[in-house]
């Protein structure tokens, strides 16, 4: 409150966005619950349960604990909206905790992107880059490799850098231009949210499709559009049933 109440002196009627950073699952710490003061939370048990369920094949409890969250979340804070990630600069990258699967990376990117919440990209991760800490937490903080030619700027982490990943390959350069590229899944899924209220800003709500490698939701805005969104986490094709009717495009 005080933080807003000054940059409002500088910025009448505007109100700063604050993301607080807490190692917990702060969901299930009421007493400790950050919305209190914050109207946003880096949700690190959102990259947990989309790592198990991409991992295990399984859709588990993963969507039914996140409506279950985000219900706690505005009970404690009306506007509360929970800053969703997969990894950060303290974790194992994403690719890494995947096994290097391209496949599961393009996945968990579309699952990022078609949640509740307000995603967030640790730099990298929309390229595949992966890295663990157990040599020190450098190996997660690699810089951008823009071009193919160029060297990512890595000087000052005292030689803790993966060069094998660092190829032209899985530069922004190489990515941009590669149709079916990791990047361009990132790209392609940012322009859906942001053309659909219902996924930019809408609220999730359990679309109740049987499967025990399905992940579905709905996401509904505050002006009525509705989204149906299902992601099969298992290794091959399912068919499923859809509730009502899905022939009619969405407005």
């Amino acid at each position: 409150k005080r933080c807003n109440a000054t940059y409002q002196t500088l910025h009448p009627g505007k109100n700063i966005f604050m993301v607080g950073e807490a190692w917990d699952d702060h969901h299930s710490n009421p007493e400790q619950f950050y919305y209190k003061g914050l109207p946003s939370v880096f949700e690190f048990s959102f990259w947990w349960g989309v790592k198990d369920a991409l991992n295990n094949r399984s859709a588990g409890s993963f969507v039914n604990n996140l409506i279950s969250w985000r219900s706690s979340y505005t009970a404690k804070r009306a506007d509360a909206v929970p800053a969703i990630k997969l990894t950060n600069h303290d974790e194992n990258r994403a690719a890494s905790d995947l096994g290097k699967s391209e496949a599961k990376e393009k996945q968990a990117a579309a699952i990022l992107l078609t949640a509740e919440g307000r995603p967030v990209f640790y730099q990298g991760e929309e390229l595949g880059y992966w890295g663990v800490k157990d040599g020190g937490d450098e190996y997660v903080r690699t810089p951008m490799k823009w071009t193919k030619s160029g060297a990512a700027a890595s000087g000052r982490l005292g030689g803790k850098v993966d060069n094998s990943m660092l190829t032209a390959s899985i530069s922004v350069e190489a990515q941009n231009e590669a149709a079916n590229s990791l990047m361009n899944v990132y790209k392609t899924f940012s322009k859906v949210r942001n053309t659909y209220p219902a996924l930019a800003s809408g609220k999730m709500s359990s679309a109740n499709i049987s499967g025990s490698t399905i992940l579905s939701w709905y996401m509904t805005s505050s002006d009525g559009q509705k989204v149906l969104v299902v992601h099969n986490v298992a290794s091959s094709a399912k068919t499923v049933d859809v509730p009502g009717d899905i022939s009619k495009p969405i407005a």
